[in-house]
């Protein structure tokens, strides 16, 4: 059975090639623990029995979903499904 985690601090790194963030960890609640790598965020986003997460930046409840990195060939990019910006809100969270 699922749960939905709510992530509220991410950790980016940026590529070598076109320099842009990518979210490599990401913390879930206010604890301050070491977070998610990203690599078990999109695990459990692929598997329709995983964990789901979602985060609350710039004002709105997005969804965290995977799509494809609007800068360069990344298939799996961890990003936010808002009704009101293209944006990925996610990178507005701050940062650990």
């Amino acid at each position: 059975m699922s749960s939905t985690y709510r992530i509220t601090a991410i950790r980016v790194e940026t590529t070598a090639a076109d320099p842009h963030e990518h979210i490599t960890r990401v913390r879930i609640g206010f604890e301050g623990g070491a977070g998610l790598s990203r690599e078990t965020v999109v695990a459990e986003l692929n598997d329709p029995r995983g964990d789901r997460y979602d985060a609350f930046a710039n004002g709105e409840l997005t969804a965290v979903v995977l799509g494809p990195c609007p800068t360069c060939a990344v298939a799996d990019h961890v990003t936010a499904r808002s009704r009101h910006t293209t944006a990925n809100n996610l990178l507005d969270l701050p940062r650990y």
